[in-house]
């Protein structure tokens, strides 16, 4: 194989490439449509979360506990501390929840705003009209009850199957769990009782003392390392799709692959051109979007005071976006070289989404890792490879499974390369597009 004329023969289909608007649009122009779109619709989103309202029923407003005046230090002293603890806490003052227990942002911004609705009975028809979307039913002298040291109850109800009243049993439920929490401490209190009394043993976790938005931002993170690899894979294989359907199907619609098969290269230096100029697409396009990533997380980097991505982790995935990229070009040549026209060749490449959103999808499945059953599964192992260069764990890089991914991700695209190579030299193949008559041809045999 003479490499000068590979070369020259990449170089020619690489430009030919970069001078098709439609193809430049698909690589380039799309993905700075789409990012920025992606960003304005998620801030859209959190916004018209942030400003929902959620309707809350309470039924029963009478039975809660009543707030009693703030004791101040002069005319208390500890002593009056002491007599305010021992209180049981209001739920609702001035017609809605006390602060203290609604969520603080940026939390409550996913949930929406509580506001309270006084209802004389407990009357489900409400929720089937959506005047509200949960309700808050308080046992008969709730307040009494507890006084007595007694365990009255308290009960939610919702809408079944619909997102507005999941969302709002949510977040009534936790606000009622800190009360609770307060009235438990309340009972200790007057029993003489520590208000950790029933904790016997403290539980210190890795969440233990995040603050919201650091523990969003982990979360947050997490899911990028995922989502990325994801988009990445997604990207270059459209980057390598319309390229190499115009390389193969194109040139036999423009007639120009005569042309270049009576030329003095080999069919086999004919496909390796061909392969690098996809390849060199399908990876720039791998690059482009990870350059456009940055951006929107550097925008959404404002809204956290923590890290969101490793920028050497990151470009440490791009590497290994590499054998991705190789992969679809030898495959996406193979089966763009079987059609006879730019039409067909797109409906070859459907068994291309078909194979490679089942392994994607594999790999952000929980608990997924890479190892060394998962470092031969094609594409998978590829993705698990990236996640694990973009997380940030204090555990040794499994550096043992990357032959393993290596050599399998190898052994598919010399696979491909030879089915693309094979084809060329099939007259038959090359020049369908002139056959006629009752002899047809298609990928799945004759017709």
């Amino acid at each position: 194989m003479r490499w000068p004329v590979v070369r020259l023969i990449a170089a020619r289909e690489a430009r030919d490439q970069l001078r098709d608007r439609r193809t430049m649009f698909m690589i380039l122009g799309l993905p700075v449509l789409m990012y920025p779109l992606f960003v304005g619709v998620g801030t859209v989103f959190v916004y018209m979360l942030k400003d929902k309202k959620l309707v809350v029923g309470v039924v029963g407003t009478d039975h809660l506990p009543k707030p009693v005046p703030d004791v101040t230090p002069v005319m208390g002293g500890p002593a009056g501390v002491v007599f305010q603890a021992r209180q049981y806490p209001p739920l609702i003052t001035d017609g809605k929840f006390v602060d203290r227990y609604v969520p603080e942002e940026p939390e409550s911004a996913a949930g929406g705003q509580l506001v309270v609705k006084s209802l004389a009975t407990e009357d489900e028809a409400l929720l089937a009209a959506r005047e509200v979307d949960a309700i808050v039913v308080v046992d008969r002298d709730l307040a009494a009850r507890l006084e007595r040291g007694e365990r009255p109850g308290v009960r939610v109800l919702g809408r079944e199957g619909e997102e507005n009243s999941k969302l709002a049993v949510r977040r009534v439920s936790g606000v009622l769990r800190k009360w609770v929490g307060e009235v438990k401490a309340a009972r200790f209190a007057r029993a003489g009782l520590p208000a950790d009394f029933d904790t016997p043993v403290e539980i210190r976790d890795p969440q233990t003392g995040k603050s919201t938005e650091k523990k969003l931002a982990d979360e947050l993170r997490d899911v990028l390392v995922k989502v990325i690899p994801l988009l990445l894979v997604m990207w270059v294989l459209t980057g390598s799709i319309y390229p190499a359907i115009d390389m193969t199907a194109g040139e036999k619609e423009r007639g120009t692959m005569e042309t270049l098969l009576i030329s003095p290269a080999e069919r086999s230096e004919i496909v390796a051109g061909k392969f690098l100029a996809v390849t060199a697409l399908g990876f720039g396009t791998a690059v482009w979007n990870v350059m456009l990533m940055v951006l929107a997380v550097a925008a959404a980097q404002f809204l956290f005071p923590y890290p969101l991505l490793s920028v050497g982790g990151l470009a440490a995935c791009v590497l290994a976006a590499l054998p991705l990229a190789m992969l679809f070009a030898a495959g996406c040549l193979t089966l763009g070289v079987f059609a006879r026209s730019t039409k067909e060749g797109n409906y070859y490449m459907v068994p291309m989404f078909f194979l490679v959103l089942p392994l994607a999808y594999w790999s952000m499945a929980p608990g997924i890792e890479l190892d060394g059953r998962m470092s031969w599964v094609p594409v998978t192992n590829a993705l698990l490879l990236q996640q694990r260069l973009m997380s940030v764990r204090p555990d040794p890089f499994p550096w043992q499974h990357v032959p393993a991914v290596v050599i399998s991700m190898g052994l598919l695209i010399t696979l491909g390369l030879w089915a693309a190579v094979r084809q060329f030299h099939r007259e038959s193949v090359l020049f369908r597009e002139a056959e006629q008559g009752r002899r047809r041809w298609s990928l799945f045999g004759k017709k």
